[in-house]
């Protein structure tokens, strides 16, 4: 399952490493990140429409909600969490302290806790909501950093998900099934340009598409085999192949 990483990280001086630990952690919990850096585009129009294109991509947008300079969330983040939802995405994020959006006006601007007003004399919102209604209502909040939101998505995924598929005690349908995995990650990593993946794996199986998220959610956390350092085309003929073992075992 693919996540649209959104937030003000992009802006770090240490973007790189930071977007390395990230994906790092996001495969640690069986999701494949997509990073706004990742597309390379540097003119203002070209990142905006690159960005659009990775979250319609993807399944989940997970953001950095922490104030970014101000009281409120970047604004380039909460525009991708609109997007996000008008296109009917799942969204989630994550903020340093759960605290009201009253207390945190009045904790940045120095002003008494119970304050209703902020500096500039404007009414602070106050519905006991970690941010403002519009982002607060539809969207997943969790107190910490990303890996705490990946782990509270990833247990609610599991609840309201279709069951989780195991992954099958046959050496050979387990090693079929890696193949799969092994050229969905490579696709993820930009490697192998494919604009459906799971599609892919799935008509190569002939198995359903949910099948194929279900051997993805049951691969979460375990790693490949070492001998991955294949050619995109060995990749993508290696996947055939054991489409084709995996259905003379059914």
């Amino acid at each position: 399952m693919e996540i649209y990483l959104a937030g003000p990280d992009v802006f770090r001086p240490d973007v790189l490493e930071w977007a390395e630990s990230a994906r790092e952690t996001c495969r640690r919990y069986g999701y494949e990140p997509l990073i706004p850096i990742d597309h390379g585009e540097t003119e203002a129009h070209r990142i905006f429409q690159a960005n659009l294109d990775l979250i319609l991509k993807a399944q989940i947008v997970v953001a950095n909600l922490n104030p970014f300079r101000g009281a409120e969330p970047d604004s380039g983040t909460c525009f991708e969490l609109g997007y996000a939802l008008a296109l009917d995405k799942k969204v989630c994020g994550y903020v340093d302290r759960l605290e009201t959006l009253q207390s945190r006006v009045n904790r940045i601007e120095g002003g008494d806790p119970a304050r209703t007003h902020d500096n500039h004399g404007m009414l602070i919102e106050n519905f006991n909501l970690p941010l403002n209604l519009m982002l607060a209502v539809p969207t997943m909040i969790v107190e910490g950093c990303l890996e705490v939101c990946l782990k509270n998505l990833r247990g609610e995924s599991r609840e309201t998900s279709v069951p989780r598929t195991n992954l099958p005690e046959n050496t050979v349908a387990r090693n079929c099934i890696e193949s799969a995995i092994r050229y969905l990650r490579w696709v993820a990593d930009g490697k192998i340009t494919d604009a459906n993946p799971v599609a892919s794996v799935a008509d190569q199986y002939k198995v359903r598409e949910e099948t194929v998220r279900a051997w993805i959610d049951a691969w979460s956390g375990i790693s490949l085999a070492s001998h991955a350092d294949y050619r995109s085309d060995d990749v993508a003929h290696q996947m055939k192949i054991s489409g084709r073992q995996f259905r003379s075992l059914s």
